[in-house]
């Protein structure tokens, strides 16, 4: 799911680590002036942790520092405080989210989809994404095989989005709940299991196969055919 840089500016925390780890995501410390943050430009962080102890500063001067990084300027910030640092009245406005210790598997797997999703660039209002016969309007969240409308619920319409944008990657449950369902997602793998199944379903025959199954692994949208790739094409106004 991509490296998730914890810094610090004393040692990582382990609980941190470790339950980063489990979410399927590749935890990486990083400490302040760490030359292992320059040499990451091509490979930013899917998003990065601030883990502010009692000795250190402001977290917003740890936000403020991270931010002048310009490999990390989008890149999704979440800070990690102690109660100390709340009370002191810091207003962590450079922040996408906030944990407060003890942490748990649960809330940081929330944290994270929410600010993934806060920070994630916004759809363009005129964009068209167009499979073949299929087309997605992000403009009115519709769904047309053919030039005829197919009605899909909203969870449906997220999941079919995601992978139609995301072409040639597998993508675990974990990561698709993670994603899709963010901080919304109450059920477990099975809930992607029966939205893929309802996919399929209303692409009908000439697309249901794209939505392919990675046996033990999860599952990934082919937008290669005969005819050609995805195409993207924008209104102008």
């Amino acid at each position: 799911m991509g490296d998730a840089w914890i810094y610090s500016s004393g040692p990582a925390t382990d609980d941190l680590v470790r339950l980063l780890a489990e979410l399927g995501f590749s935890p990486r410390r990083v400490r302040p002036g760490d030359a292992v943050a320059t040499r990451v430009t091509s490979r930013p962080p899917v998003f990065a942790m601030i883990v502010a102890g009692r000795e250190d500063p402001s977290p917003n001067v740890l936000c403020a520092e991270l931010r002048t990084r310009r490999e990390l300027t989008d890149v999704p910030l979440i800070v990690a405080v102690e109660p100390e640092h709340l009370r002191s009245g810091s207003d962590l406005a450079d922040a996408d989210e906030l944990l407060v210790p003890p942490y748990s598997a649960a809330e940081l797997r929330v944290r994270v989809a929410r600010a993934r999703r806060a920070s994630a660039p916004e759809d363009r209002s005129d964009e068209v994404v167009r499979v073949g016969s299929l087309e997605l309007d992000f403009t009115n969240h519709e769904v047309t095989i053919a030039g005829e409308v197919v009605a899909f619920t909203r969870m449906e319409y997220e999941l079919l989005k995601f992978l139609v944008t995301h072409p040639r990657r597998v993508f675990t449950r974990d990561a698709l709940l993670t994603t899709v369902w963010g901080y919304s997602y109450y059920g477990s793998g099975r809930t992607v299991d029966v939205h893929i199944r309802r996919l399929r379903a209303k692409l009908g025959p000439k697309h249901s196969e794209r939505i392919r199954t990675v046996r033990s692994v999860g599952y990934l949208f082919e937008n290669a055919d005969q005819k050609g790739g995805v195409e993207r094409a924008l209104r102008t106004a």
